[in-house]
């Protein structure tokens, strides 16, 4: 009989046994090969892309802005008085609300749209075909969203409420500018809503 290969345990000779079990090894091991990849791209706490994977997109939709044109735009989202939470009633309720907020938003995006939470109390999404002028309606009806998915934690009503800022993807342009501009643009908007 030919020779298949060899498993964990020794020779495979080709018996049936041995070819199942060594059926059987390679599916663990694409499965423990898919789980490690969902790792390297995924947020721990919420369903949502992590920064780094996030950063990559954001790579990509520069260059394809600046070979092809095309509008795409970086909102950038930070979850207001979230240390306040965390320290009041504890980091259960604090990662309570990033979950719930991480399932609001993907909620008021589209398939093509990608969300991200980027560490922290930050999230950022990519849109493709979008207009300059349809962020700050956009931006609005997300924050409007979110203020509504108040939660029960151990009898308290928790209202969440974020702020958001937002900017064009120009080709030719670093992530870590566009980043950075939109982080600007997010503070602006806090500072506004302080008064």
């Amino acid at each position: 009989m030919n020779k298949i290969g060899k498993t964990g345990t020794g020779h495979c000779d080709g018996s049936n046994e041995q070819i199942a079990a060594l059926m059987d090894e390679n599916r663990q091991l694409r499965s423990r090969i898919g789980e490690l990849e969902r790792l390297v791209r995924r947020d721990i706490l919420t369903p949502l892309y992590n920064r780094r994977h996030f950063t990559d997109i954001l790579d990509q939709w520069i260059w394809r802005a600046h070979r092809y044109g095309g509008d795409y735009a970086l909102m950038f989202i930070d979850v207001d008085q979230l240390k306040a939470i965390n320290d009041r009633y504890g980091h259960d309720a604090g990662d309570k609300m990033l979950i719930t907020i991480a399932k609001a938003l993907q909620h008021n995006v589209r398939r093509s749209d990608v969300v991200a939470r980027m560490g922290g109390d930050e999230f950022g999404i990519l849109f493709e075909n979008i207009k300059a002028s349809a962020l700050p309606e956009k931006a609005e009806k997300i924050s409007k969203s979110i203020a509504k998915q108040w939660f029960d934690y151990n009898g308290e009503t928790l209202k969440p409420a974020i702020s958001v800022g937002f900017t064009m993807i120009e080709g030719g342009v670093a992530a870590a500018e566009h980043l950075a501009r939109a982080d600007r643009s997010m503070y602006e908007a806090k500072k506004e809503k302080r008064g």
